[in-house]
């Protein structure tokens, strides 16, 4: 009996949640919270004092709350959710842009922290430190040969800003330990990864998210491409991008699309409709655009290019979007916890809602992109199926668009899957091998990469004669079978994934995109489009 208390509790509680939440709400009037615990106590707390003190076993009182919490939002949809008072820090510095700590990426080489960048302006910056440098010890303590995860290194050099934190640092082929004492403070998580021109009339934006600070970084990072005074057209990168805040998504719509137009609207059964309408004269309101997409790209990556598209100001390329329609408002709890509930549709000017259809606890909903996988859309865009067979017509043009599980594109790019089988590409990524080789390789060769003098010289220049590449080849790839009968294109897949990360420690990451997506085929769509 014991065991089967143990499995039926959890759904106990959880439907003892939603009744006494309904309930609660029934009652609103004699004082209750937006929870239904107000006045006298409740039935939940019935409940969950009548099983703390009468249960069987020793019970977590608290994490049973925090999962029936959980469980509970899960019967809305699948965008509602619970946070944690210990999550919800992480997801803020997500979209607020910052964090506190000493300012570095890292990459963890055979149980030794790599610096593979230092933020600009950071702390450790200001103390000297490079990439390429090897974290041996943090506050005298050895962390190199300790088999450390990312995690520990996070939680070591993470902390409250004006706090120290003394590193260990081994530089280049030098034996010697040098000892920098750095102070902790605000760092900035960017959301535009790069920014650079593919060509001379071409500018390209990548977009990782829509934060607190996108739409400034947005600004900034056009105004440089539109500063060297040949940019005539721009590519917008949004692929990957998960979305995040909506104002951040308009703004930069606004200076993307001229006059008085509607950009998205919102409706909710609680919340009448509201307008976000271009008003100021943009930065980039005549020159062509290209927008490239993903099953990644969701939420505000799809406002963005939905409006591109329903406005005929922009050119969709790559695949059909993540679908996701539905608008969340954060309602912060007494406990530093945080409630995302969904309150609100967005719709594209065109009055095309993008929401994937969904059913409660369907687990069809997570699998869905797998699922498009399965059945092709990936891979042949005759494979798209309208979930919404009504036609909406574009503001411009009056071409037919569709609605319901996301942003279809005006032209299809299909997913590479050859590459990604490939056994030798697999054993070098998977289990970071080339990040590995190209991190030791800059250790060693710094001052020879750098007298190339740009990423383009070294991008065109660099290992003509796959010296490098075949010496990563051969020292990485254990299975012997698969040395020497690497295809072409395998080959030029790592030759560029290796140059882009031997360029970003010393360039950074326009550079590396730059190089990156040198062949990408997305690009190219672009490129010939915009021809």
């Amino acid at each position: 009996m014991k065991e089967q208390n143990k499995f039926w509790l959890p759904t106990i509680v959880a439907i003892s949640v939603i009744l006494g939440v309904f309930i609660g709400m029934r009652l609103g009037s004699n004082g209750a919270n937006k929870f239904g615990v107000g006045g006298g106590q409740s039935k939940f707390d019935e409940l969950l004092n009548y099983i703390s003190s009468n249960y069987v076993d020793t019970l977590n009182m608290e994490k049973i709350k925090e999962e029936s919490y959980v469980e509970l939002l899960k019967q809305l949809d699948p965008h509602s959710s619970y946070i944690s008072a210990e999550e919800l820090k992480g997801v803020n510095e997500q979209l607020e842009g910052n964090f506190e700590g000493i300012g570095v990426e890292f990459f963890i080489v055979k149980d030794t922290i790599m610096v593979v960048n230092v933020i600009s302006g950071g702390p450790s910056q200001q103390v000297g430190i490079l990439s390429g440098d090897r974290i041996v010890t943090i506050n005298d303590t050895l962390v190199a040969g300790k088999k450390i995860t990312n995690e520990n290194v996070i939680k070591k050099l993470r902390g409250k800003g004006g706090s120290k934190v003394k590193v260990g640092i081994i530089r280049g082929t030098s034996k010697k330990l040098s000892s920098y004492t750095i102070t902790r403070g605000q760092i900035p998580l960017y959301s535009i990864d790069a920014a650079f021109m593919l060509n001379k009339e071409v500018g390209y934006i990548k977009v990782n998210r829509f934060a607190e600070n996108t739409y400034i970084e947005f600004m900034q990072r056009l105004d440089s491409l539109l500063q060297k005074g040949s940019m005539k057209k721009l590519v917008i990168d949004l692929r990957g991008n998960g979305g995040g805040y909506l104002d951040a998504a308009t703004k930069i719509l606004d200076e993307l699309i001229d006059g008085d137009k509607t950009l998205v609207y919102t409706v909710g059964r609680n919340r009448t409709r509201q307008d976000y309408t271009s008003h100021v004269e943009g930065m980039f309101e005549k020159g062509q655009i290209v927008v490239l997409v993903d099953e990644g790209s969701a939420s505000a990556s799809e406002i963005v290019s939905g409006a591109l598209q329903d406005w005929d100001r922009g050119t969709i390329i790559g695949r059909r979007t993540f679908g996701k329609g539905l608008v969340q408002e954060q309602y912060q709890l007494s406990d530093g916890s945080a409630l995302r509930l969904t309150v609100a549709r967005y719709y594209t000017p065109s009055g095309r809602c993008i929401q994937k259809k969904y059913q409660l606890g369907e687990a069809d909903y997570d699998m869905d992109v797998y699922n498009r996988y399965k059945h092709g859309e990936l891979t042949n865009g005759d494979s798209i199926k309208n979930a919404d067979t009504m036609k909406y017509y574009t503001m411009v043009k009056h071409r037919p668009v569709f609605a319901g599980g996301g942003v279809r594109p005006d032209i299809f790019v299909p997913l590479d899957t050859t590459l990604g089988a490939d056994p030798m590409i697999r054993s070098l990524m998977n289990g970071g091998a080339l990040q590995q080789f190209a991190y030791e390789y800059v250790a060693h060769n710094k001052a020879t990469i750098a007298a190339f003098g740009s990423a383009e010289a070294f991008n065109r220049n660099f290992d003509k004669d796959a010296k490098v590449l075949n010496s990563l080849i051969n020292s990485s790839v254990k299975d012997a079978k698969y040395i020497g009968v690497v295809n072409a294109s395998a080959r030029a897949f790592i030759a560029r994934q290796l140059k882009a990360y031997i360029a970003k420690q010393v360039w950074g990451g326009d550079a590396f995109y730059y190089i990156y997506e040198s062949d990408d085929s997305t690009i190219k769509a672009a490129l010939k489009h915009l021809q």
